[in-house]
């Protein structure tokens, strides 16, 4: 390049950055800075949270109403307005934060850029926007972390948000941790989510005297119908049609109301004790390598079938996969996917396979088709109380990763022990929790599914189980399957040398 083109180079690219095209100045108002910055118009329930200036805020919003959409918005405000300042976005699960809060972010920044694109590359630049990270030329940066309390604490952030922080398993932990990485800049602190259970420290910001530092913000659905927001009422009422037989989940999502689990086998607190931030899912392509055990609940007309392959490590199982076909999906296709993923998979032990309604001959179908190791299960009174126990044992066993205390989560009585009783102190002065030998990746679906399967003590001291109207327990079946393949099928501890001189 030639000194004079050079020289025209830098004069052009000076030009392009010396000032904002607009002479804008950051609005005071949140409301505002979405108006003119951002290119929306937030709903007028929306307003008090994104006008609220209080360093501790506690969102519960209905499903679909926007809380994360604005609450990216604000996020954006604080980049702005806190120049050289880190904010950090984390979820139960890392890709959530880095495929709905990013998505949202991209959004937002993609409308301002198309209202000014040279106040955009002023303040931005669209080199800048990444996947899981944004840096804005004032310094500041957003960027999504996972939510692990050592890698948060290690951050001295501006602001930090929890996104569905009542689904965030050693929340307690988080929490104190971004209490230290806050505590040098006078930071902000945002947690949002639905509810779900109450001995949680989201419930606590809403419900104890030692949390009254939070601002708290509330929108149940009703606030969200036309002309006032976004939900379409003909698809609220399907939605309260179907839930019609899980009230709970209804009142939790719709409602934000947090619910007792009522003669529900798998209480919401036991769930949220088995999920682990530090696993995902495995796509049935991938060659994978373990000690797999599967389930599959056979559906068609009505229920859905499902796969479910969990893994044994020692004493622990991890959920590695779970796929559920859409209706009318033929039992030979079902039978094809188990084949490809136990071809795929070395070292599937067992195949556990419901035969209620349709026979042995599924058995033999999928005998015929090359899989190996099947079992049939009928679904009586009897073997549902078996493998629904065996679930529910593997969630309630629980083990001290530090001083190797094994035992209960919960007692006869009912009284819950999430800590480690031994009194081990993890690294944020808490009292370590107690981890499930049941690994579960965070899956809010999954979860609800779980969540929603009830029992009957009958006379004989039976259980009996069931599922309200118009919801789906093929999940939880499956997956009690797979548990119930793992307890039956595993081979024996391998029993240690003798010593010989």
């Amino acid at each position: 390049m030639s000194l004079r083109n050079l020289r025209k180079r830098v004069r052009e690219e000076s030009a392009r950055h010396r000032g904002p095209s607009t002479g804008r100045v950051l609005p005071g108002d949140v409301v505002e800075f979405c108006r003119g910055w951002l290119g929306y118009e937030p709903y007028a329930y929306m307003y008090p949270f994104l006008r609220d200036e209080g360093h501790f805020i506690a969102n519960v919003q209905a499903r679909q109403t926007g809380k994360t959409f604005n609450g990216m918005a604000k996020l954006l405000w604080y980049a702005f307005r806190y120049p050289g300042s880190l904010i950090l976005v984390t979820a139960p699960k890392y890709d959530q934060a880095k495929n709905v809060a990013f998505k949202a972010l991209h959004g937002h920044l993609e409308r301002m850029r198309g209202l000014d694109l040279r106040f955009f590359d002023y303040v931005v630049g669209k080199r800048n926007v990444l996947k899981t990270v944004i840096r804005f030329r004032n310094g500041s940066a957003i960027q999504v972390e996972s939510p692990v309390p050592e890698t948060i604490r290690g951050h001295t952030a501006k602001v930090v948000y929890l996104m569905e922080a009542n689904f965030i398993r050693d929340d307690l932990d988080l929490y104190t941790a971004v209490l230290f990485s806050l505590n040098t800049t006078n930071g902000y602190l945002i947690a949002e989510s639905t509810p779900w259970n109450r001995d949680s420290v989201f419930y606590s910001m809403f419900h104890d005297a030692a949390f009254d530092q939070f601002s708290t913000h509330r929108v149940v659905y009703t606030e969200a119908l036309p002309p006032n927001g976004p939900l379409s009422p003909e698809i609220v009422e399907m939605v309260e049609k179907q839930l019609a037989g899980d009230s709970g989940r209804w009142r939790r999502e719709m409602l934000c109301e947090w619910t007792e689990d009522l003669d529900v086998w798998l209480p919401t607190s036991l769930i949220t004790l088995a999920q682990d931030s530090a696993i995902d899912y495995i796509t049935a392509g991938v060659r994978a390598r373990g000690e797999f055990y599967v389930g599959v609940d056979f559906g068609k007309h009505r229920d859905h079938s499902v796969v479910v392959v969990v893994e044994m490590q020692g004493e622990h199982l991890y959920l590695r996969h779970c796929h559920r076909f859409p209706l009318e999906t033929s039992y030979g296709a079902v039978i094809g996917y188990v084949k490809r993923l136990q071809d795929n998979w070395k070292r599937v032990r067992a195949v556990y396979a419901d035969k209620t309604g349709v026979g042995e001959y599924i058995v033999e179908d999928m005998e015929r088709g090359g899989l190996r190791s099947v079992t049939g299960v009928g679904f009586t009174e009897a073997s549902k109380e078996a493998m629904a126990t065996c679930l529910k044992e593997r969630m309630r066993g629980a083990v001290c990763l530090k001083c190797g205390w094994k035992g209960y989560v919960d007692t006869l009585v009912g009284d819950w022990r999430t800590t480690c009783p031994e009194g081990c102190m993890g690294d944020e002065g808490n009292l370590v929790s107690l981890r499930p030998l049941l690994h579960i990746p965070f899956d809010a679906e999954l979860f609800h599914e779980l969540n929603v399967e009830r029992y009957e003590l009958g006379k004989t001291g039976k259980l009996f189980f069931n599922h309200p109207q118009g919801t789906n327990d093929d999940r939880f079946w499956a997956l009690a399957l797979a548990v119930y393949a793992a307890e039956k099928e595993a081979p024996p501890p391998a029993k240690p040398k003798a010593f010989t001189a």
